[in-house]
């Protein structure tokens, strides 16, 4: 088994955001509830816009984060991918020299 096994990956990281932000959610939230530093949420939060994933927006004078139909998308793709992925475990197995 990886050692990677309880390391979320960047793919991983971005698809709890995006699951969080589904509706409408602020920043500290966010940091907490997917367990990221203030620099990671920062980073994060950038790439997610930057490629049209997450939106910010004014809520009753508040800056929240939502899910674009975009991001919704790669939530799809990424659970249908994490199905395939408990489906067929042995996908994981890291490739061993012979």
């Amino acid at each position: 088994m990886s050692a990677r096994k309880n390391n979320r990956g960047k793919i991983e990281i971005m698809a709890d955001i995006l699951n969080l932000s589904t509706v409408g959610i602020k920043k500290t939230h966010i940091m907490y509830r997917a367990n990221l530093s203030y620099e990671q949420i920062l980073y994060y939060l950038g790439e997610l816009q930057d490629k049209g994933l997450l939106e910010q927006r004014i809520e009753d004078g508040t800056t929240v984060y939502g899910t674009t139909e975009k991001g919704r998308e790669f939530l799809g793709h990424f659970t249908h991918m994490s199905e395939l992925m408990v489906q067929y475990p042995e996908a994981e197995a890291p490739l061993l020299a012979h």
